[in-house]
C-alpha cells in the first residue's frame, strides 16, 4: 500500500538532497578553479615566498583529495535523487496508492473541496509532482485542483466531483508512468 505520508518524506528528502547537491556543485566549482588557479599563480607565490624567508605551501594536493570527496559526494548525492524518483513515481502511479482526504467534501462557491485528513499538508509532493509533470503549484488538471492542503474540483455534485477527481488522478498516474519508462 503506498501512502502519502511516506509519498511526503520520498519528497521532501528529494528537496533537502539536491539542496546539498546544490551545495557540493558550488563548492567543487571553487575547488576546481583553485586547482586552475595554482599553476598561474605558483611562480610567483614561491618565489615571494622565498624572498620573505618562508617556506612555499603547494595546495594542489589537499584540493585534488577535496575534489575527490566532492566527486563521491556528488555522483552519491545524484544517485539518491534518482532512486528516490524512481521510488515516488512508482508508489504514486501504484493502484494501491491511499490519499488522505476528508471522505466528506465542502461545497463552497460552485466547488466541491476535499480536505487531507487532520489538516495536513502535503508542499513536498505537490513540489515534485509538479515539476515532474512540468506544471507549477497547484496543478490544475480536467477542471481538478490539486494543492498542498486540497483538492478543489469545479462541480457542485460530490459523485460527479468524485469521478472527476479519479479521472484526473488516472491522467495525472499514466503522465508519470510515462515518464518512468
Amino acid at each position: 500500500m503506498s501512502d502519502f505520508t511516506f509519498l511526503e518524506q520520498v519528497a521532501t528528502r528529494i528537496r533537502e538532497n539536491r539542496t546539498h547537491l546544490k551545495d557540493v556543485e558550488d563548492e567543487l566549482a571553487t575547488v576546481n578553479f583553485r586547482i586552475h588557479e595554482i599553476p598561474l599563480k605558483s611562480p610567483t607565490e614561491s618565489t615571494f615566498a622565498k624572498m620573505i624567508g618562508q617556506d612555499y605551501y603547494d595546495a594542489t594536493a589537499d584540493l585534488e583529495k577535496a575534489k575527490e570527496k566532492l566527486t563521491a559526494q556528488k555522483e552519491d548525492l545524484s544517485t539518491k535523487i534518482k532512486e528516490d524518483i524512481s521510488t515516488f513515481i512508482t508508489e504514486f502511479t501504484s493502484h494501491d496508492l491511499v490519499i488522505p482526504l476528508e471522505p466528506n467534501p465542502k461545497v463552497a462557491d460552485g466547488n466541491t473541496i476535499f480536505h487531507y485528513k487532520n489538516n495536513v499538508t502535503f508542499n513536498s509532493i505537490l513540489a515534485i509532482l509538479s515539476e515532474l509533470l512540468g506544471l507549477s503549484p497547484p496543478i490544475l488538471v480536467k477542471d481538478v485542483m490539486f494543492s498542498a492542503s486540497e483538492i478543489v474540483i469545479k462541480v457542485t455534485d460530490e459523485y460527479e466531483a468524485k469521478q472527476k477527481f479519479l479521472s484526473s488522478l488516472n491522467e495525472v498516474q499514466k503522465t508519470l508512468s510515462i515518464k518512468r519508462k
